[in-house]
């Protein structure tokens, strides 16, 4: 079984692991009484600790608000098309920058979708050779062609391809398997990876929409700086900008901001709901600075989860169990993040004056 920080799932056999894997994603161990733990034999004390770090390595994947209005903008468009005339739906591409969260944003609302699915229909789950998919979800190749984007939908529903099987061929089958699999939601991940400056784009980005015409599903692309890449291009012609601009609405994910007090507020909240989830004996949710960790994290979630779960396995490993800022500076984060908070001490440490200020003083 794999573990759903260990891969992004390419199939439907690996899509089924990630979700057994979340409903036994290791839990907070039960914290006894800190005289109890110090009376621990060393074995005991090591395998209790080893259990922590495994809670504190796969954690808690934070419902942040962000992500809960993108997931009910999701579930009203799944509504919208349930039982929609033949035709094409309207879709959803989720935007932003890297490390904002996009594609746990999707992953997780696509694991609620089909476990709420396997709750209320148990009895289409199951079938010997009647597969029923609900869910597929793939990820863009760097340099996809429309037969690439048809091959992992093939891979993905784990169908057989003649050898000599033409894009056009492959593309049959997949659309077939979608509908009698009663495929309801695609998920196609990292849709930047289409270059719509070259022939090869243009022409996956054409056949996205032919893939969209002729499913019944929903579908939801995630991707970096999307409306610059051409995605809403019709071939990546400007004059031809309709049929996905016209069809799929766009939301932008963005990172965390303290610049408003509704921001700060938001901010601070993630990051005390993070510290209420710790398996520490000593750290009392709401002492971590909140201003601190946006000027380590930049505001990005990734970052931040990054920080806490790194500092939390040295608070169990030095004893401290609690999380300091001490054991946050002696972290390295992601690059991006690092650089980010060098410029804003440098730029607090000497900040700019003003000319015009100078010369009145002179």
């Amino acid at each position: 079984m794999i573990h759903p920080g260990f891969s992004e799932p390419r199939t439907k056999e690996e899509w089924w692991a990630y979700l057994a894997a979340l409903a036994h994603m290791p839990g907070r161990p039960v914290l006894p009484t800190w005289s109890t733990y110090q009376a621990m034999s060393e074995a005991a004390r090591a395998a209790f600790n080893e259990a922590r770090d495994d809670y504190h390595s796969a954690f808690v994947i934070l419902r942040t608000p962000p992500m809960d209005r993108i997931h009910r903008q999701i579930t009203k468009k799944l509504r919208l098309n349930k039982d929609a005339p033949a035709g094409a739906r309207p879709g959803i591409v989720i935007d932003g920058l890297p490390t904002v969260g996009k594609s746990t944003l999707v992953k997780t609302f696509a694991a609620d979708f089909e476990m709420g699915l396997r709750r209320k229909h148990p009895e289409r789950f199951g079938r010997a050779g009647d597969d029923y998919i609900p869910v597929v979800y793939i990820s863009v190749p760097a340099g996809a062609t429309p037969k690439m984007l048809s091959a992992a939908i093939a891979e993905y529903m784990n169908l057989e391809l003649p050898r000599s099987a033409t894009s056009t061929d492959i593309t049959k089958l997949v659309l077939e398997a979608l509908r009698r699999c009663g495929t309801q939601l695609v998920i196609i991940d990292d849709i930047h990876f289409l270059d719509v400056s070259v022939k090869d784009g243009r022409l996956a980005n054409d056949h996205l929409k032919h893939l969209a015409n002729f499913c019944a599903a929903t579908f939801v692309y995630t991707g970096v700086e999307v409306l610059s890449s051409g995605l809403f291009l019709e071939g990546g012609h400007k004059e031809r900008a309709t049929q996905t601009a016209g069809r799929f609405t766009h939301f932008e994910l963005r990172r965390f901001g303290i610049d408003t007090l509704a921001a700060a507020r938001e901010w601070a909240t993630v990051v005390k709901s993070m510290e209420e989830a710790l398996g520490l004996f000593k750290h009392k949710p709401g002492t971590l600075d909140w201003e601190y960790l946006h000027d380590r994290t930049g505001g990005s979630i990734n970052s931040l989860s990054i920080l806490i779960r790194e500092a939390a396995l040295d608070a169990v490993a030095t004893g401290s169990e609690r999380i300091t800022k001490k054991i946050m500076n002696e972290i390295v984060l992601p690059r991006a993040s690092e650089e980010s908070y060098r410029n804003k001490r440098k730029r607090r440490r000497n900040p700019p004056t003003d000319p015009a200020g100078e010369a009145e003083a002179s």
